[in-house]
């Protein structure tokens, strides 16, 4: 028998997989982080990652907008997919126990990753994400 994969091997493998048109559409990485990965390009950082705190375990995909004094603008795939109106933030939910449940929301998160991709790359990307962020 062979060993399982783990949720965070789970979450690293398949980035690669899904999220390879972020390269094509000039994004540098995936750079591995604590938990997963991340992207770096046209001034945006996107990273997935998996955690796993007490009870909860799930996949987080996150969007940063650099600024020039270290400061950013953040939100979550998920909210900035209801932004956009693409679909209700429900739609992409984050909680994952297993390798399995994490594959599904690793995939989930690049197909909306891939239609979100045009609004992030537009010129009104801070505000999109500052209005579709839960930071103050």
């Amino acid at each position: 028998m062979g060993k399982r994969e783990t949720v965070e091997g789970a979450v690293r493998r398949l980035g690669r997989e899904c999220f390879g048109f972020l390269t094509g559409a000039g994004f540098a990485g995936p750079h591995d982080i604590d938990g997963g990965f991340d992207y770096a390009g046209h001034g945006l950082r996107i990273t997935i990652y998996h955690y796993c705190w007490k009870n909860e375990a799930g996949v987080v995909a996150d969007v940063d907008v650099l600024g020039d004094f270290g400061s950013e603008v953040h939100a979550s795939v998920d909210q900035l997919y209801a932004e956009c109106g693409l679909g209700a933030i429900n739609h992409l939910p984050s909680t994952a126990r297993s390798a399995r449940l994490t594959e599904l929301r690793v995939r989930a998160f690049a197909a909306a990753l891939g239609a979100l991709l045009p609004f992030l790359l537009a010129p009104n990307r801070t505000g999109l994400i500052r209005r579709a962020s839960t930071r103050p």
